[in-house]
């Protein structure tokens, strides 16, 4: 019976080919190359503008766009991400922009293909400049998608991190996913007390309360633990640090390292999860979520590829590593 429900808490994982990941892979960065070509525009962090400038930037939105067919990505990329490409330059809306997301996702493909050391801590991003070279891809250059994806293609191909260490990323994730949701819960559990028992929203609007949940992407199995989220997270901090999946804690919550403004030579101090402004907050989230969405499609948890779905995903494990028992 115990092997039984071992094998039940803890399956193995099994990644996509590595062709599959390859290729998701450049399609995040052709379109965050161009991401980036809209944020800077908006907000003027190129300086004073030419109409040269502005021309040459329209060609190199041209050029990436193009790179898209002519090396196959569009096969490949989402509608989403086909649409945001295709758009003319400085034509963007505000759920275009919000795509800067999937740096990290970006990211944790470059680990599992191999092309990252590590994945940093959950309050820390992966390196964007060192990201992008990595892949050796050019965004203008479709020539440069067909050398990167290339080697993946063999069906011999084999992963270069092992399952073991993807299972290890996978529990980090999920640990610091289930605390940024805790943190949802915990600010908004009032107003989730006050909601029960109350009839649902007519027609097709959403209430505040559920716009909010929805647009943070916590599960609805996890909504009913909010009153509760003052006793849990401790109880949780505690658990997840005797498993290694956070290295320390403070004040009974997971410990964020902070750097002091103006203070160069300083150590960074820790400071509780819970004890950080609202900013810091929504980053730390998006931080644990796009890793999250890696993981989960890189291992076919998701078939789509779609921040949204992750509201629909409480864990990839069967059990959240926060609570699997430790003999598991």
């Amino acid at each position: 019976m115990a092997f039984r429900v071992s094998s039940i808490l803890r399956q193995e994982l099994k990644l996509r080919p590595a062709h599959e990941l390859a290729l998701r892979s450049s399609c995040l960065q052709l379109v965050l190359s161009r991401w980036g070509l809209e944020t800077a525009a908006l907000m003027g962090l190129g300086g004073e503008q030419t109409a040269n400038d502005d021309d040459r930037k329209v060609r190199a939105v041209e050029a990436i766009t193009a790179a898209m067919y002519e090396s196959g990505l569009d096969s490949h990329a989402t509608k989403a991400e086909k649409n945001m490409l295709e758009k003319p330059y400085r034509s963007w809306e505000y759920q275009d922009y919000v795509y800067g997301d999937h740096w990290e996702s970006f990211g944790v493909l470059q680990w599992i293909l191999g092309r990252q050391h590590t994945v940093p801590a959950y309050y820390s991003n992966f390196d964007r400049a060192q990201l992008f070279q990595s892949s050796g891809i050019k965004p203008a250059d479709p020539s440069t998608v067909e050398q990167f994806v290339g080697p993946f293609m063999s069906p011999q191909t084999q992963h270069t991190v092992g399952i073991q260490q993807v299972q290890h990323e996978v529990d980090v994730a999920e640990a610091w996913v289930w605390r940024a949701r805790a943190q949802v819960l915990l600010g908004l559990r009032e107003e989730i007390d006050r909601a029960k028992g109350s009839p649902p929203s007519s027609g097709d609007q959403d209430s505040p309360l559920e716009s909010t949940l929805r647009a943070k992407h916590i599960p609805q199995s996890l909504r009913k633990m909010a009153a509760d989220m003052p006793k849990t997270i401790p109880l949780a901090a505690k658990r997840a640090h005797s498993r290694g999946l956070v290295d320390s804690l403070e004040g009974g919550d997971f410990a964020i390292a902070v750097e002091m403004k103006g203070d160069v030579d300083a150590k960074p101090t820790n400071v509780p999860y819970a004890n950080l402004d609202q900013q810091h907050l929504d980053a730390i989230r998006k931080i644990a979520e796009s890793r999250f969405l890696a993981f989960a499609w890189s291992l076919d948890k998701v078939s789509d590829w779609d921040i949204d779905k992750m509201g629909e995903l409480v864990s990839i494990n069967p059990i959240s590593s926060v609570w699997t028992p430790n003999d598991i």
